[in-house]
C-alpha cells in the first residue's frame, strides 16, 4: 500500500479561507490534473486536463475524451470539447458575471466524476497602465523592464495574480533560401558511375541544391510566464500597485533582438484562490504552471472525486475578473544605433562536409559524409565552397551550419505570423 503523508498547512487570510492540504507521496502515482480559470471576459474560455508524470519522464500526458462542463447557479450550462492542442476550449463564448456561483463538472473517458466547489467574481480587475523602460535590475544589469499601473477606484482591498504571455520575432541570421536534397544514398557505388561527369553533375549525384518549400527566415515564439506573482493591494498605497514590474528582460537576451511583444493579464482573485496560489508558488519552486511535470506530491485544490472520493486531485477551479493590455517595442527604438544581442547561440562556426568516401580496398563509393550531415544534424546549407561554377571544390562543396537554429528559425518558432501581430 502507498503510503501518504497527509501536512495539513492551516493558511489564514483575514478570517474565511479554507484549509489547504499539502499531501506528500513517497511513491509516484499519475493524478489528474486540472487548470481552469474562467473569466468575466467575453472569450471562449479554456480547461486544462493532464494526468501527472514523474520528474524523470519527458512525455505529456494529456486527459483526451473527458466531457468538461461549467455550470452556473442561476441555470446556465457551458460545454467545453478538446481541441487540436489538447485543451478544452467552451463550444461558445462567454463571461462570468457578477453574483453567479460556478462549479466545474468533469467526466473522464473511463467514466469517472469530479466536480469543484462553487467559485463566483469578487472584485472588478483593472490594469491602467502598461509600459516599459530601460533600466537595471537589482544586480545592475541593463535591459528593458516592463511595468504596470492598476486602478482601484473603490480603494477595496483586491487579491492579484498576474499572468503574461511574451511573442518575439526570431530572424535565422544564417538562412539561405535553397537547401540541400539528398540523393542517390543506396551504397556502395563502383567509382565508374561518376566517370565522364562534370564536377557539377559529381555533386549533383549526391545532393543538388534545390529552393526551400517552407519559409524559414522570420519565425514568432510565444511563451507563457512559468513565474507565479501574486500581490495584495492592501501593502501599497491607495490599494493601487503603481510602477510594479512583471518582467525584466536582459539586453543580452536574443527574444528582442527585432520585435517583441507582451500579453499581461491581471486576474482580481478572491482569498481562497489567491492562498491557492500562494502554497502553489511555495511548493513548486517557481515552475509557475500546475501542469508541469508534479513533484513528490501535490497540494489539494476545490476539486474533488466523485466516483472515488479517496482519489486525489491536483489543480483548482478559479472565477477570476480579468483584465489585460498588449505592448510592442523594437530593440532599435530603445538601444538605437547599438549592436543587436546574440543570436539564440553563436552562428559564425562552419563545417564543410566531405561529398563522398572511397573503400581502398574495393575502389567502390562505400558513403557521403555530406548526406549524413543533412540526416543527423539537420544543419543547413549556407552558402558554396567556390567563386564560380568553374571552380567547383568536388570534395569540399558546400559550407554548412553547425547549429540548425542558425539556418532555419522554425527551430526556435513557428514561421506563421500570429493573427494578434502588428509590426
Amino acid at each position: 500500500m502507498r503510503k501518504i503523508i497527509i501536512i495539513s498547512l492551516i493558511l489564514t487570510f483575514l478570517s474565511c479561507v479554507e484549509r489547504i492540504n499539502l499531501i506528500k507521496e513517497t511513491t509516484f502515482n499519475s493524478f489528474l490534473v486540472v487548470e481552469a480559470t474562467i473569466t468575466d471576459k467575453m472569450d471562449f474560455q479554456e480547461v486544462h486536463l493532464r494526468r501527472s508524470s514523474p520528474l524523470d519522464s519527458i512525455q505529456s500526458n494529456l486527459e483526451n475524451n473527458a466531457t468538461v462542463r461549467v455550470i452556473g447557479d442561476e441555470g446556465s450550462v457551458y460545454s467545453f470539447q478538446q481541441n487540436a492542442n489538447g485543451v478544452y476550449t467552451s463550444q461558445n463564448k462567454f463571461s462570468a458575471s457578477f453574483g453567479v456561483n460556478y462549479s466545474l463538472e468533469i467526466t473522464t473517458q473511463d467514466g469517472n466524476q469530479y466536480k469543484s466547489e462553487n467559485s463566483s467574481l469578487t472584485s472588478k480587475s483593472k490594469l491602467k497602465n502598461l509600459y516599459l523602460k530601460r533600466d537595471f535590475n537589482e544586480k545592475k544589469e541593463e535591459g528593458i523592464s516592463i511595468y504596470v499601473d492598476t486602478d482601484n477606484p473603490e480603494n477595496l482591498n483586491q487579491l492579484l495574480r498576474f499572468d503574461y504571455q511574451e511573442t518575439y520575432k526570431i530572424i535565422a541570421p544564417t538562412y539561405h533560401p535553397y537547401e540541400l536534397i539528398i540523393q542517390n544514398d543506396d551504397f556502395p557505388y563502383p567509382i565508374r558511375v561518376l566517370a565522364g561527369l562534370t564536377p557539377k553533375e559529381i555533386v549533383e549525384f549526391f545532393v543538388t541544391l534545390e529552393p526551400k518549400k517552407k519559409q524559414e527566415r522570420i519565425c514568432y515564439n510565444t511563451v507563457r510566464s512559468k513565474k507565479i506573482q501574486l500581490e495584495n493591494s492592501k501593502s501599497f498605497e491607495q490599494n493601487v500597485l503603481e510602477k510594479y514590474r512583471i518582467r525584466f528582460i536582459d539586453r543580452f537576451n536574443y527574444i528582442m533582438s527585432h520585435r517583441y511583444s507582451i500579453l499581461v493579464k491581471q486576474y482580481s482573485q478572491s482569498p481562497q484562490a489567491h492562498e491557492y496560489y500562494k502554497t502553489l508558488r511555495q511548493f513548486s519552486e517557481g515552475s509557475g504552471n500546475v501542469l508541469s511535470q508534479v513533484q513528490p506530491g501535490f497540494i489539494e485544490g476545490n476539486i474533488k472525486a466523485i466516483t472515488n472520493p479517496s482519489e486525489n486531485i491536483i489543480g483548482y477551479f478559479e472565477v477570476a475578473s480579468l483584465d489585460e493590455k498588449r505592448i510592442y517595442f523594437n530593440y532599435k527604438d530603445l538601444f538605437p544605433g547599438e549592436d543587436l544581442p546574440p543570436y539564440y547561440k553563436p552562428c559564425h562556426a562552419t563545417h564543410i562536409p566531405v561529398l563522398f568516401t572511397v573503400d581502398p580496398f574495393t575502389g567502390e563509393i562505400v558513403g557521403s559524409p555530406i548526406q549524413e550531415y543533412i540526416v543527423w544534424t539537420e544543419n543547413k546549407y549556407i552558402r558554396d565552397n567556390f567563386d564560380n561554377p568553374q571552380d567547383i571544390n568536388v570534395n569540399l562543396p558546400y559550407v554548412m551550419t553547425t547549429i540548425p537554429a542558425c539556418g532555419d528559425c522554425t527551430v526556435l518558432g513557428k514561421n506563421s505570423i500570429p493573427d494578434f501581430w502588428q509590426d
